[in-house]
């Protein structure tokens, strides 16, 4: 398997498990369900909680996957197949808890149950594509450029759904943490 295809995985799968703090209050953030269709995502006094509930998810998630990606990584350097097919079965286990656990949050809002969804399809399809682009170095074997091409198409696809959950991500941190107190000083007279 060529160079290109293991950093591609790995920088994949970092690039969807990167997440964002940063400040402000109240805004509204579009993004893409899983089936394409628009949604207008509002933090408001009924939501709130469920966006909170899938940040604590998200920022969840990205900590218990960070283990096994490095795993996977050092397994790679090594070109030991054994080891990598071990930290492959390994992060697949730990991403599977993951999507399991989202069943379990209990959000009512529909427009952050989407959220969560595109989440999850993105982490699925994340780990169907390191599986398989790792899949050829367990094997031995190097991808046919017919292979190529469909890996890259499924990285480009990921790729940009990834940057627009990132996206969606800096915009609930943004609007949740908390603002710095401003004082309102009096100009001397």
């Amino acid at each position: 398997m060529n160079k290109f295809t293991k950093i591609t995985a790995v920088s994949l799968f970092a690039l969807f498990l990167t997440a964002c703090d940063k400040p402000a209050e109240n805004a509204q953030q579009t993004t893409q369900n899983p089936q394409s269709h628009q949604v207008t995502l509002n933090v408001n006094e009924q939501n709130i909680d469920d966006v909170r509930k899938f940040l604590d998810w998200d920022a969840k998630q990205i900590a218990i996957l960070k283990d096994p990606q490095e795993v996977l990584k050092k397994a790679s350097e090594s070109k030991d197949p054994t080891k990598i097919k071990n930290a492959l079965k390994q992060l697949t286990d730990k991403a599977n808890e993951v999507l399991a656990d989202a069943d379990n949050l209990g959000l009512k809002d529909t427009n952050v149950n989407l959220l969560k969804d595109k989440a999850k399809e993105n982490l699925a399809l994340s780990v169907i594509f390191v599986n398989e682009s790792f899949g050829y170095l367990v094997q031995g074997k190097q991808p046919t450029e017919e292979e190529k091409q469909q890996l890259n198409a499924t990285y480009q696809k990921l790729a940009a759904s990834a940057q627009e959950l990132q996206q969606v991500r800096e915009k609930l941190y943004q609007i949740l943490a908390p603002k710095p107190a401003q004082e309102h000083a009096k100009p001397a007279k």
